[in-house]
């Protein structure tokens, strides 16, 4: 594959993600309006639901792509030494693995509790 398809399909996926983003954001703001109070029990009701927690995850896994495309470029930009280069993009790459699973757990826990 062409250096140019692959910058033209991380442009793309940083426009789709901001597009999710935006509509999870929106989504967000509407549905918490919308509890009747917003203590720990509505609350913990409404994130348990399955439909909002896929919901959720797949806008935090939108905001980690849309992240890393926007960090992976900022490294590609700036930092010209390639050992450097490496190691910063793969403690990047594992900062987002971390918290990923991390709301992996979270959620999962919210849902099982």
């Amino acid at each position: 594959m062409s250096r140019r398809v692959q910058g033209l399909r991380l442009w793309m996926w940083q426009r789709v993600s901001a597009l999710y983003l935006a509509l999870f954001l929106l989504y967000i703001v509407i549905s918490i309006l919308m509890l009747e109070q917003f203590d720990y029990p509505q609350w913990h009701a409404w994130i348990s639901g399955p439909v909002n927690s896929i919901i959720i995850y797949i806008g935090f896994l939108m905001l980690f792509a849309h992240a890393w495309v926007g960090i992976r470029d900022v490294i590609m930009d700036y930092i010209h030494s390639i050992v450097l280069r490496s190691l910063t993009l793969m403690l990047a790459g594992l900062g987002f693995m971390v918290c990923l699973l991390w709301l992996s757990r979270v959620l999962i826990k919210a849902i099982l509790t």
